[in-house]
């Protein structure tokens, strides 16, 4: 077929390496984020400066793993991807959240529809929180406090790939952090008469927080197509606003995730015989499809005909040829 077809003839043609779409699947057994907000001072309306601690849902005097500080993550994270060279992490179309493995109160179960005011001291499953103890004077209870829903996202710093040395990708070169939660908060009477700083809040957007991940990750090659990602998280300094009340804190954790990568491009040949153009790939890669188009840039790749048959291993697709242009791919899958 056509002009392209003997120009192309006796040439082979590869397709040249590029980043393709990689979904890693994450491992809940192996991949967490840790909350942790240490003592911090805090203006409450009527009162004044509360010294404020964090602390486990059910102790006074710790905030421990079991108490609400850390999730596991499950989910999936979507790259593009050129195995050993780069990586960027496509912000916003992961599919990567925290289990909610944890019983903390407040239940949304017992809202008060009537008065919007939480009265009850039941848990229901959460993936983060605890108890906020306050100091003023005397040490007491101030909220419980649960996060829901918690959505996780992981993006390049810049919009350039991420460029991979021996395995590894540095810090600083992704954003991470909770994209989007519900925030439950059952705020308590204080004693003194000092009333109810922290108010009741019954599924409260938390606003987004996404930082500079001060840690990178790395590739692993477990043989054949199969790659590990792990992915450090480090954030540092963050911020979380509860309805007014600002505190904050830091995260760390990891994502440990797999992969199979797609099978490496082929080498596609093409060949003239007598008034035929021979086009042939290995049958190694399995999946690969031939195309054709009659120009490019084209708007639409057509299947090339006649169907390939095996001849020694390879894929052999033969077209007669004419004056008509044609141009060949191979796609994937």
């Amino acid at each position: 077929m056509g002009l392209a077809a003997l120009i192309l003839a006796g040439l082979g043609f590869a397709a040249t390496a590029a980043p393709t779409a990689v979904t890693w699947n994450v491992d809940p057994a192996s991949s967490y984020i840790r909350l942790t907000i240490p003592d911090q001072t805090l203006a409450v309306e009527g009162v004044g400066n509360v010294t404020v601690r964090m602390r486990d849902a059910t102790s006074t005097t710790e905030w421990t793993d079991a108490g609400g500080r850390r999730a596991a993550i499950d989910g999936e994270i979507v790259t593009l991807y050129d195995d050993g060279h780069s990586i960027a992490f496509v912000g916003g179309a992961h599919n990567l959240y925290a289990l909610e493995t944890t019983s903390l109160r407040p239940d949304p179960a017992q809202w008060d529809p009537a008065t919007t005011n939480y009265t009850g001291t039941g848990t229901a499953p959460a993936a983060l929180g605890g108890r906020v103890r306050a100091s003023y004077v005397l040490a007491f209870d101030a909220a419980f406090v649960a996060f829901r829903d918690v959505r996780l996202d992981i993006t390049n710093a810049t919009g350039a790939p991420i460029g991979i040395t021996s395995g590894t990708f540095p810090a600083d070169t992704t954003r991470c952090g909770i994209v989007t939660a519900l925030a439950d908060v059952d705020g308590l009477e204080l004693p003194l008469e000092l009333g109810q700083p922290i108010p009741d809040v019954l599924h409260g957007s938390l606003p987004p927080v996404v930082e500079l991940n001060a840690a990178g990750g790395a590739i692993t090659d477990l043989g054949g197509l199969s790659r590990q990602l792990t992915y450090t998280i480090h954030i540092p300094q963050l911020a979380m606003d509860l309805s007014g009340t600002v505190v904050t804190g830091s995260a760390a954790g990891l994502v440990v995730a797999s992969a199979t990568l797609p099978p490496p491009p082929p080498l596609l040949t093409a060949r003239k015989a007598g008034p035929d153009l021979v086009l042939a790939w290995s049958t190694n890669a399995a999946g690969f499809s031939l195309e054709c188009a009659k120009v490019l840039p084209a708007a639409t790749w057509s299947p090339a005909s006649p169907a390939p048959v095996i001849v020694d291993g390879h894929y052999v697709v033969t077209n007669a040829m004419t004056l008509d242009t044609v141009f060949y791919r191979l796609r994937y899958p």
